[in-house]
């Protein structure tokens, strides 16, 4: 006798701002729930991370679990995260693997992630061709860390009466309200700039100079990255641009739609479709 009943996938995709829960079945992929936080193995508290996995498990049981964790950069990594979930049938994966198997399952393809980090990537076989990637001190062009970056140091160079935008000044006061305090903030507690993001799109949508200027800058160096990508692959594959910039329609979702346009790069989807 066959059976009705659907086979069941939790799809957990984890980076430096959240954690999204997605169940598969033969309908289809669904989003489930979004949780905040830091799930970046590398930069994460890790305890809190487990026990965040922990729970999302237990609350929508599944037959298999797929995990895509930004920072699994290594065997060891993985191994780590499988012996912390004991007794849970788990296949963990990098944020990246988990986007290929998601977008591009039985052919080549390119991708760049835009979320808190970014990343550009091309599967041509076997093969994986990486640029970019390096984490948030080093740099992820186009990303959410290096968007709110640019902000706090343009916000300081307001301060410093180096330049003039009241608009900018306006919005970013309310996170920092005097130099001290950015410095303390950052520094001392650690502050999360990628949280400044959506600020720095409202004030471009106002017409503040800079933070347009942010965004145009950073949508630049990521179709500068796809065009390095192609030509480092030497053939055209179908591009998915996904990640948390670009799940949404936003000024730069649109910007960056617009310049891969003017650059003749059509193959993109998800988030840019």
């Amino acid at each position: 006798m066959k059976s009705n009943k659907k086979s069941k996938v939790l799809i957990l995709d984890g980076g430096g701002s959240s954690l999204k829960v997605f169940v598969q079945t033969d309908s289809g992929l669904k989003l489930k729930a979004n949780y905040k936080g830091n799930f970046n193995v590398q930069t994460g508290e890790r305890e809190k991370m487990i026990r965040t996995l922990s729970k999302v498990i237990k609350r929508f049981p599944t037959e298999t679990v797929k995990l895509g964790l930004a920072g699994v950069i290594s065997k060891k990594d993985a191994a780590w995260i499988v012996s912390s979930l004991v007794g849970e049938k788990i296949s963990v994966m990098s944020d990246v693997d988990l986007a290929f198997d998601l977008h591009f399952p039985n052919s080549d393809g390119m991708l760049a992630i835009l979320g808190t980090g970014s990343i550009f990537v091309a599967k041509v076989g076997r093969k994986k061709i990486r640029l970019g990637g390096y984490g948030r001190v080093i740099g992820d062009a186009g990303s959410g860390y290096a968007i709110g970056q640019e902000a706090v140091r343009a916000y300081l160079q307001l301060l410093d009466g180096v330049a003039r935008d009241a608009i900018f000044e306006t919005a970013m006061k309310k996170f920092f309200r005097t130099r001290e305090s950015a410095i303390r903030k950052i520094y001392q507690e650690q502050f999360e700039v990628q949280h400044l993001v959506p600020v720095v799109f409202q004030c471009a949508t106002r017409g503040s100079t800079i933070a347009t200027n942010i965004i145009d800058y950073q949508t630049s160096l990521v179709v500068r990255y796809i065009k390095a990508l192609r030509q480092r692959v030497g053939q055209e594959l179908p591009l998915c641009i996904t990640g948390g910039l670009v799940e949404r329609e936003t000024c730069y979702s649109m910007i960056l739609k617009e310049k891969l346009k003017q650059h003749h790069i059509s193959s993109y989807h998800n988030g840019l479709s």
